[in-house]
């Protein structure tokens, strides 16, 4: 594990333009090897599945996503909240015959809040594939810069006018980090109706979910994670500078959507997973250093409702990771990737759009 967990530091500490390449090496790979081998009949129930793949289908987007964390006291129940001051983008995005291009850009007359809630430096990407049988994800995230987000909570006396959100310039966090899961009623459900909009649900229908995780999540600053005004809320051993953790295991779950009215729709995914966790955590004078293999436990939701119809559809689906595990006997670390998009679109018939000329 200490040789696994090296190797991915040193891919993270790579540029950006290399890992993505890798990241887009190893997701075509396993696309490759998640596609089913041509056959003369459909391999899905036109009962339940209509199909839009051979038409042009457009969409735009409205993106959030967030990359946030907390530190949490077994004794006082209480947690330290710290979150990314997060960017909302714009995106657009075309599938055609299983293929897909995608590009997204931050709205920066929105994005104008850094006199209250800092500044973030972040890098984010991720890859989801949603296909017949199989769901892949890929995601590198990188964010430095945070803010305390419950300080007035944690202790009543803090100066909530002066500084509601104290803010963390020095903290750093990065992920990387994928799943696999395998559809078993490929079938009748579908994730691409819900998700990538190129097919549509006509009846409602569920399915079970099997696969596995890997996740490594870094974390640092130039002093402790636990400000001093809050210390006295934080066992000692909270009191980190750096800390480090490797996570894979495997997951069940289950998926189902609800088909209202032939064209609404309403779907939700849940992953529960247990999961090996090696942790390492560096309090800021040296004295402690902590370093344990433990179980912990991983949840991953996935959310999507909207309209479906022949032509123009919208909605919005939402994706959550969250990760706990402990960072000694008295507290532990919990944090959480996710996105939520509002999309609207319309598809395209190319074939009648070619024979007008």
């Amino acid at each position: 594990m200490y040789l696994l967990r090296n190797f991915i530091e040193k891919y993270i500490s790579m540029s950006y333009i290399r890992v993505s390449i890798i990241l887009i090496f190893l997701f075509t790979t396993l696309y490759s090897f998640s596609q089913n081998h041509p056959a003369k009949k459909l391999n899905y129930d036109t009962l339940y599945i209509t199909s839009y793949s051979d038409k042009l289908t457009t969409k735009a987007t409205i993106i959030s996503k967030g990359n946030n964390f907390n530190i949490y006291d077994k004794t006082s129940k209480k947690s330290l909240k710290y979150n990314p001051n997060e960017s909302i983008g714009m995106g657009f995005g075309a599938y055609f015959k299983k293929i897909g291009l995608a590009f997204a850009f931050n709205l920066p007359f929105i994005n104008n809040d850094n006199d209250k809630y800092g500044k973030t430096f972040q890098k984010d990407l991720q890859a989801t594939r949603y296909g017949r049988k199989t769901i892949i994800d890929l995601n590198l995230q990188t964010y430095k810069g945070f803010y305390i987000e419950n300080a007035k909570d944690l202790n009543p006396a803090w100066n909530s006018q002066r500084d509601p959100y104290p803010k963390r310039g020095d903290i750093a966090t990065a992920a990387l980090g994928g799943s696999f899961y395998y559809i078993l009623n490929s079938d009748r459900f579908s994730y691409r109706a819900a998700f990538i909009q190129d097919e549509a649900q006509k009846k409602r229908a569920g399915s079970l979910l099997l696969g596995g995780y890997l996740n490594f999540f870094n974390l640092q600053s130039d002093s402790s994670i636990i400000p001093m005004q809050l210390e006295s809320v934080f066992n000692e051993r909270a009191y980190l500078i750096k800390g480090k953790t490797l996570t894979f295991g495997a997951g069940i779950g289950y998926a189902y959507t609800l088909v209202i009215r032939k064209r609404f729709f309403i779907t939700l995914s849940t992953i529960p997973g247990i999961a090996f966790v090696n942790f390492e955590g560096q309090k800021e004078n040296l004295d402690y250093f902590y370093s344990k293999t433990k179980i912990a436990f991983r949840s991953q939701i996935r959310l999507a409702t909207g309209y479906n119809g022949g032509k123009f559809y919208a909605g919005f689906n939402l994706t959550t990771d969250n990760i706990s595990m402990d960072n000694s006997e008295h507290s532990s670390i919990n944090y959480h990737l996710g996105n939520i998009r509002f999309y609207a679109g319309r598809r395209f018939d190319l074939s009648k759009i070619i024979s007008k000329f």
